[in-house]
């Protein structure tokens, strides 16, 4: 028989390298962090090492996400899952940023949300980091129109070729903009 666990193992997501850890002991409204943490949200190491409160850290947020955030945050602690949420914060040292949270609540002996940890990870883009995902993402979409072509997929590297071209655009590569018929 298989558990759950192991049933769930090829389901991972892959994110880029992690940025930031925090701990938040939802008993005592304290949120817990490392140095990285500190700069994104403009806490101080010092705040982060005695505890935050919630409230505190949410004051980073970009005030059009800040309700989005808290939502998903209480939805988490209520149903005792997992977030996972992308938005804003600004802090003095590193400006205004787009990262992506990953926390999990965890409950005690009686069933109650206890602890909730997790990490971030900043997704702000230079033009040039779009450009290479970008020509990565044509790779491998040549990729795959190859190997589709070699089982017989035809509609699928239809679709493939027509993805590619879509990307060539965003590249400045020009050409048409008309899809290309079957």
């Amino acid at each position: 028989m298989e558990s759950a666990l192991e049933r769930g193992r090829g389901v991972h997501r892959r994110y880029p390298p992690i940025d930031g850890f925090w701990t938040w002991d939802i008993k005592r409204d304290r949120v817990y962090g490392d140095a990285n943490l500190s700069d994104y949200f403009g806490l101080t190491l010092e705040e982060f090492s005695h505890g935050a409160s919630l409230e505190r850290c949410m004051q980073s947020i970009e005030a059009k996400d800040r309700l989005r955030v808290h939502t998903a945050i209480r939805r988490a602690v209520e149903r005792r899952s997992s977030f996972r949420e992308v938005y804003m914060v600004r802090s003095e040292k590193m400006g205004l940023r787009k990262i992506l949270s990953v926390g999990q609540c965890y409950v005690d002996n009686l069933g109650e949300a206890a602890l909730y940890p997790g990490w971030f990870v900043d997704l702000t883009r230079e033009a040039d980091s779009e450009e290479a995902s970008l020509c990565e993402i044509h790779s491998l979409i040549e990729q795959a129109k190859e190997i589709s072509q070699s089982i017989g997929q035809d509609l699928l590297g239809y679709l493939l070729d027509n993805a590619q071209d879509e990307v060539q655009q965003r590249l400045g590569g020009g050409g048409s903009r008309r899809r290309k018929s079957s």
